[in-house]
This record gives structure tokens, C-alpha cells and sequence, in this order.
């Protein structure tokens, strides 16, 4: 097996087929205790003792992930990364999943046009989703000032007789703001955007670059919701971010109204900020989904 499937044979023996992410899972999970970790000398031959030959190929073997197509590779890195049993790769793991993230983030991207290059240095206009994205968090981090201290008491539009709005409100609020900000840019805000198999993303925000519509979803929480933890992963990727014009990007956004308030479904929870909240909100998403949807 070593012969025909080790990496500096691999062009000796074109018939042989490929070993695929989950393949070289399975033997890393059958061998890793078998063939433990020894120290590599920069050379080696057919001499080499048995324990290094063994390891050496394991090493090797992990290489083949790298070849794989993110969808594919993530999931396995992610729970090899998550397994103690193979701390001793974990350098190497780790750099074939940033190379396997880039290549996910990179997959659907068209890079912008010249006159798209030259109205984003000279206008500051849109061309990418990731442009809409940062568009997006900057106005949400000018409504969070607004609403922090500025002189127009907009924390106040939140509540109705000394109680909270609900989730609904709020993203309307949220939604209303956004859109009068960036209508004048070309970008529509849509509250309640259906998309496919009848999911509805809380708003999205989309503008058409180039003939083509660039959309970024945007899922809505309040504090106090039980799938606060989940929701980000299990909602705004699985079912929304996956639409094809929206380059699986997105943006979580959580409703925050005090330490007095419920956070998941649980009144001692020990949250005391909005940014230890998002702290704690950024630590449970999944690995493969960091870089590409936002906590607000």
C-alpha cells in the first residue's frame, strides 16, 4: 500500500486512483496509535527503521486531503483538528485547512471588471459580496453609535411602554435604517427575503454589479432566543448563505438589550456585555465557517 499510494510515488503509478479526505481519515484513525510519532531526519531511504517509514507515510498521507474539494476536505480537517489523538500533525493540518478555506472563499468569486476596479478606488463603490458585507457592518457599527449616545435617542425606538420589541420590530428598525442609508448606493434592503425551499432570511442586502445580483443574508436574533448558539450555523449557512449569489457570506446579527435580559433560554447566565456575548457566540461557530459570516 505504502508503494503505490506514498506521496513520492504517486507519479510512478498514474492507474492508481486518488485517495479522497475521508479515505485518508479512516487510515489515520486506524493507524495513528499503531505507527506513533518519531522524529523525521531531513534524509531517508529504504534503510530507514520501520517506525520511520511508518510514520513518514502518515505525514505524507494527510497531503492528499489538500487535493480534495473544500466541501469535502473541511469537515474532515475540522474533526481532525478537534481530535486530540493527532496533536502531532496538527502544524500541517492546519496549514491544508487555511489552503482549503481560501479555495472555498475563492470558489464562486469573479474578480471585478477594470471599470468596477475604477469605480471602487474612485467612487468607493460596491463590486464583490465582501464589499456589501463591510458596507453592511460599517452601517450597523454607525446605528450601534447612534444608538449608544447619539442625540436623537434612537435606543428609545426599541421599546414600546417601557418594554422590549420583539425580534420582528427590531429587525424592521434595523432593516428601515440600513436601507435608507444605502438605497442612494444602488442597494436594496429586503425584510423577509424568500429564497429557496422556503426559507426566509430576517433581510438581505443586494445590488446588482455588472449584471449580475450580489447578495448578502442577513439572520436576525434576539438574546434571549434558545438557538442563539446554533443558529448562526445551523440557519444563516446551511440555509441561507448557500444561495449562489451570495458567495456563502453572511452576517449574524443579535439584538442585545442588557445583562437583565434571558440569553439562550437561561436567566444565570453570567453574560454581562453585548461583547462577551459575541465572544461567546464566535467560539461555537464552526471553524470552516470563520471568515465568512460576521457576529454582529
Amino acid at each position: 500500500f505504502y508503494k503505490y499510494s506514498g506521496h513520492m510515488s504517486r507519479s510512478e503509478n498514474h492507474a492508481w486512483p486518488e485517495l479522497t479526505s475521508i479515505k485518508v481519515e479512516a487510515i489515520l484513525d486506524a493507524f495513528i496509535e499503531q505507527w506513533p510519532r518519531v522524529e523525521l531526519p531531513d534524509l531517508w531511504g529504504s534503510n530507514s527503521p520501520k517506525e520511520e517509514k511508518a510514520y513518514r507515510f502518515l505525514n505524507e498521507l494527510i497531503w492528499f486531503i489538500n487535493s480534495d474539494i473544500p466541501d469535502e476536505a473541511i469537515p474532515v480537517l475540522g474533526r481532525l483538528l478537534n481530535n486530540p489523538r493527532f496533536a502531532s500533525l496538527h502544524k500541517e493540518l492546519q496549514s491544508i485547512y487555511s489552503t482549503q478555506i481560501r479555495k472555498k472563499a475563492l470558489r464562486d468569486f469573479e474578480p471585478p471588471t477594470p471599470d468596477e476596479i475604477v469605480q471602487r478606488l474612485d467612487c468607493n463603490s460596491v463590486v464583490t459580496v465582501e464589499d456589501l458585507r463591510q458596507l453592511v457592518l460599517q452601517e450597523l457599527n454607525d446605528f450601534q453609535k447612534a444608538i449608544d449616545g447619539g442625540e436623537f435617542n434612537s435606543a428609545d425606538r426599541f421599546y414600546e411602554k417601557n418594554e422590549r420589541l420583539d425580534e420582528v420590530k427590531s429587525t424592521e428598525i434595523i432593516a428601515e435604517r440600513l436601507n435608507l442609508r444605502l438605497e442612494p448606493q444602488g442597494i436594496s434592503i429586503t425584510p423577509e427575503h424568500q429564497l429557496k425551499d422556503q426559507n426566509r432570511s430576517d433581510f438581505t442586502a443586494s445590488k446588482l454589479i455588472g449584471g449580475k445580483r450580489r447578495l448578502l443574508v442577513t439572520e436576525v436574533k434576539g438574546q434571549w432566543h434558545r438557538e442563539l448558539y446554533s443558529a448562526a450555523s445551523a440557519q444563516l449557512y446551511d440555509r441561507y448563505s448557500i444561495h449562489p449569489d451570495a458567495e456563502q457570506q453572511g452576517i449574524f446579527l443579535v439584538i442585545w438589550f442588557g445583562s437583565n435580559e434571558i440569553v439562550a433560554g437561561r436567566k444565570n447566565h453570567g453574560i454581562k456585555t453585548a461583547q462577551e456575548l459575541k465572544t461567546h457566540i464566535e467560539t461555537v461557530l464552526p471553524i470552516d465557517l470563520r471568515g465568512l459570516i460576521d457576529v454582529f
